[in-house]
């Protein structure tokens, strides 16, 4: 069945993605990192994805919009796809991608450098971040007066405008959350398997996962069949628009559903681990006030026992009452291994 003609109404924000899907080869990132590594000091996925999280983290400390951190993993990944890095480098490059992409979406608005060392705990100087924060820049071309670059998150919230906008029964509003999208698509881009995929296919497979995830959710009261395929018949359209094969698409939706499955696996888990914070020697002895305090007990002495002497528990004594008991009547010492 083919898909019915798009609405008039739509036309802006198709205009916006047509934009969009011609820009997006020129911001897209193609990473060639090892599992393991080669050498001493490459990149591996395991370092990038920590750098990712990271970014997410320092998003979140600093209650940022959300595309700061899409434009921050993009700005890193494209920098790692142009110029090989090393290791020791690696949370230099993602502070300064941070710090670049907070000038290019809040302005002059950014957290301070000095303040972000401080809370991401990174081994480099503030010299070090301006420098390779330079050569970011230059190497990518992202200057505070150019575009902002085409990311998941742009066809994302395209996508939601569009399905938004054609809800007239509230049902798109009742099975997908706008927050619970871009924290899904937080957690898809923290990791490296996702990050080849087209931006377009990336965004198209988490609504589609968040419309499965929000349908199964209101199963007692399912909103009517109707309405659903003709959500799903036009996320079919978006798909034609943007030229995405269904072997693309399926291999990019199986990819994304693995990775928000081991996310919420690690949710359900308790964490054991306990919270180890970095302070200095003089904010240790603040922390520790009893390293002070001295003990006031007098030392016991090994040579000098206690002499007591045991009761008689003959009859007669028996009889006597404890007021009548004057003390210890022999003088027999106790031997000293008795203690």
């Amino acid at each position: 069945m083919d898909p019915e003609p798009i609405p008039d109404a739509l036309e802006p924000l198709m205009r916006q993605l047509e934009e969009a899907l011609s820009l997006e080869h020129k911001f897209r990132p193609f990473l060639e990192i090892p599992r393991l590594p080669r050498e001493r000091q490459d990149v591996t996925i395991g370092i990038r994805d920590g750098s990712a999280h990271v970014l997410r983290c320092l998003k979140i400390w600093y209650d940022l919009p959300p595309d700061v951190f899409f434009v921050a993993t993009n700005l890193m990944d494209r920098f790692l796809t142009k110029l090989k890095v090393k290791a020791k480098h690696m949370a230099c490059v993602s502070i300064s991608s941070f710090q670049l992409a907070c000038r290019l979406v809040c302005g002059g608005s950014a957290p301070e450098l000095q303040h972000i060392l401080a809370v991401s705990q990174a081994k480099c100087t503030v010299a070090d971040l301006v420098r390779m924060q330079e050569v970011v820049s230059t190497k990518l071309g992202a200057e505070p007066s150019s575009p902002l670059p085409i990311t998941p998150y742009t066809f994302l919230a395209l996508y939601h405008a569009f399905l938004s906008a054609i809800d007239r029964e509230n049902v798109y509003s009742r099975i997908v959350n706008e927050f619970e999208l871009w924290q899904l698509l937080e957690v898809v881009l923290c990791d490296a398997m996702c990050s080849n995929y087209r931006p377009c296919e990336i965004a198209l497979a988490i609504l589609c996962s968040a419309i499965d995830t929000g349908v199964a959710r209101l199963k007692p009261s399912p909103p009517p069949a109707s309405s659903i395929i003709s959500l799903v018949s036009f996320l079919g359209q978006i798909q034609q628009k943007a030229n995405i094969s269904e072997k693309s698409f399926l291999s990019c939706h199986s990819t994304v559903l693995s990775v928000i499955g081991r996310y919420n696996a690690e949710i359900q888990v308790q964490h054991r681990q306990r919270l180890v914070w970095k302070v200095s020697q003089r904010t240790l002895k603040q922390l520790r006030p009893t390293g002070k305090l001295v003990t006031t007990l007098q030392t016991i002495e090994e040579n000098g026992q206690l002499q007591i002497a045991p009761r008689s528990r003959n009859s007669s004594s028996s009889s006597n009452s404890d007021e009548n008991w004057t003390g210890p009547t022999s003088s027999r010492h106790l031997p000293t291994d008795a203690f």
